[in-house]
């Protein structure tokens, strides 16, 4: 019996990828497909299925179970993975039903993101053309590759908070990642100039300083 554990069992994927796993990983969820065909297969062919979504699942028996298969750790995804659907219904097909429920409580975690951007209306020719701003993302980091970290240096260790700034060039590129990234716009608000009707405050900056605010939540 210990033998059979520690055979090796190789899953054949598309394009002639494999994964080679000891049986008893796959064993781990016992009432599983994998189980069921670990078992009494060396082979367990898997080409007809997502190939990268099949090592997701058996990474997470790896890493995620202990040897009686009870979760130990949570599921972890890929930087900016997205296909949760895909991979939940993946984990139904193989019958995974204790990898699913990990999955689920990644998937269910409620992330918001807000965007804030602060704007200067420009004067003279090119004010039609031209838009002093900056825009940011507070908290949660989705975007690895588009965004600068810092910190806010008036923060005490009781109320961190971490700033990101978006490296994109319009903001509406930002709201087109979120989107992407099944997230959803809820609200907003902003702050138009206040333009001053004291005329010799006219060349005052703040007189056309302007802020705006949207809050994103991931849909489920």
């Amino acid at each position: 019996m210990h033998s059979a554990a520690n055979r090796i069992v190789r899953l054949r994927l598309s394009a002639g990828n494999r994964i080679e796993v000891f049986a008893r990983v796959l064993c781990r969820e016992p009432d599983s497909l994998f189980a069921e065909l670990a078992q009494r297969q060396y082979i367990i062919d898997c080409a007809h299925r997502d190939g990268r979504l099949v090592r997701l699942l058996v990474n997470c028996l790896r890493y995620c179970f202990d040897e009686d298969g009870h979760a130990t750790r949570k599921f972890v995804p890929p930087e900016e993975f997205n296909e949760w659907r895909q991979l939940i219904a993946e984990a139904k097909y193989w019958r995974l039903g204790m990898v699913e429920k990990l999955i689920q409580e990644v998937n269910g975690i409620a992330n918001t993101i807000v965007i804030g951007y602060h704007g200067t209306l420009a004067l003279g020719r090119g004010a039609f053309t031209s838009d002093v701003n900056f825009r940011k993302i507070d908290r949660i980091l989705v975007f690895g590759r588009y965004l600068n970290e810092t910190r806010d240096w008036n923060m005490d260790n009781a109320r961190y908070t971490s700033r990101f700034y978006l490296i994109h060039t319009f903001l509406e590129q930002a709201f087109d990642a979120l989107s992407n990234h099944r997230y959803k716009l809820v609200s907003s608000t902003s702050t138009t100039p206040r333009f001053a009707r004291n005329k010799n405050n006219f060349d005052d900056e703040r007189n056309f300083s302007h802020y705006s605010q949207y809050t994103f939540v991931r849909c489920s």
